[in-house]
């Protein structure tokens, strides 16, 4: 079982997603604490790199997106934003 964590920016931006999408980030981010290699089918995710030695991803919720850093045992989420402005050139900071 992993442990799942938000970092400050991410906390602050999850604060401000729509009650109805940000209850749908919580049940994504129970489930990658259950098993992080097994998602839920109405959620799509995806690799978008590396930063630190660690995996990033990506996970979209309606017009939202999510991205989340993974090292096989902690899940950090690091931003939450509208698909428009998330801008992924910048990887998250580890």
């Amino acid at each position: 079982m992993s442990r799942v964590e938000m970092t400050p920016e991410a906390r602050i931006q999850y604060l401000a997603v729509p009650t109805d999408i940000a209850n749908q980030f919580d049940e994504l981010m129970a489930f990658l604490e259950l098993n992080p290699h097994r998602l839920p089918p109405w959620c799509e995710v995806k690799s978008i790199g590396r930063s630190g030695g660690k995996e990033v991803f990506r996970a979209r919720v309606g017009v939202y997106r999510a991205t989340y850093v993974f090292d096989g045992e902690l899940i950090r989420s690091t931003r939450f934003r509208l698909r428009k402005d998330i801008g992924y050139s910048a990887l998250p900071k580890s």
